[in-house]
């Protein structure tokens, strides 16, 4: 079978100095980069290698700067699997991705899984050898921040969508990267294991006091404050509505959800949401 086409990497600016690429083929998905004075930082990698090292090649390209620190969200594949293209440069995030990258490598990136994957999807076998799992050296709890000059990019450890998940935020130029803290056009993607749906809201309400003109999220278009107030109503309501229900003794299939204009992306999502958010605040009111 042949290999997968990908398509070809698009810088496009956000800001003067930072950079958003997309990979639209798999849920829109999207990586970034802030342009300092004599270094690169890159945001996530995207899904495979091959894209990953192309992202990189044509930033040092285009802008005659070395990348010199790869920040990763969160653990989830789609925006780590091309790290093995920055493995010469400072790669970082929160100490808990650290943890969580290690549990995963041991259990869930073994080489039989990827094994079975390519047996899954043979057309990807190609860009799936070329993956390879490395532990960032460097982790943070709270808040971590590099400067260069007069200019600071700020990492925060967010633990909303999962528990590892952080955000960047460039101040000079009033740009914030959120992994998949939001994901732009979907319905919200909640159910993960590790995640803190208490905390995703505080995030949400933090972030909108900073001073940002655009928000780069880890799924979807570039937007700005507005979209970020439309689901953080939305999120407070569903978890009201879910409040409501225990107290009424509901389960989560009995649930009501709240009207959103986005759909979800896979069937699973509402009903994982649903049993995730019941489970979790069932036993935070116990």
């Amino acid at each position: 079978m042949n290999d997968i086409k990908i398509p070809p990497i698009e810088l496009k600016e956000v800001s003067t100095h930072t950079i958003v690429v997309n990979y639209n083929d798999y849920f829109d998905l999207n990586a970034g980069a802030v342009i300092l004075n004599h270094f690169i930082i890159v945001i996530d990698t995207l899904f495979y290698p091959k894209q990953a090292e192309e992202f990189r090649k044509k930033l040092e390209r285009n802008y005659k700067l070395p990348v010199r620190y790869l920040f990763i969200t969160h653990y989830h594949a789609d925006h780590l699997f091309g790290i093995a293209s920055f493995k010469d440069v400072e790669i970082f995030g929160s100490n808990i991705l650290i943890e969580n990258m290690k549990k995963r490598k041991e259990g869930n990136w073994t080489k039989e899984a990827f094994d079975e994957w390519k047996k899954e999807e043979p057309e990807l076998k190609n860009m799936i050898d070329e993956i390879e799992i490395i532990i960032p050296k460097r982790g943070f709890d709270d808040k971590y921040v590099i400067t260069d000059d007069d200019s600071q990019v700020e990492f925060y450890h967010s633990g909303g969508h999962t528990g590892c998940s952080s955000y960047a935020y460039f101040p000079q130029e009033k740009v914030l990267f959120t992994g998949d803290e939001l994901a732009v056009g979907f319905w919200p993607f909640i159910s993960d294991p590790t995640g803190d749906p208490e905390k995703w809201i505080q995030t949400f309400e933090y972030i909108l006091t900073l001073n940002i003109d655009a928000i780069v999220p880890g799924h979807g278009a570039v937007v700005g404050k507005e979209y970020l107030r439309e689901e953080l109503s939305f999120r407070t309501k569903l978890k009201n509505v879910v409040l409501n229900a225990i107290k009424e003794g509901k389960g989560p299939k009995e649930i009501e959800v709240p009207e959103f204009k986005y759909e979800p992306a896979e069937e699973w999502q509402i009903p994982r949401a649903l049993e995730f958010l019941h489970n979790y605040y069932s036993k935070k009111n116990e």
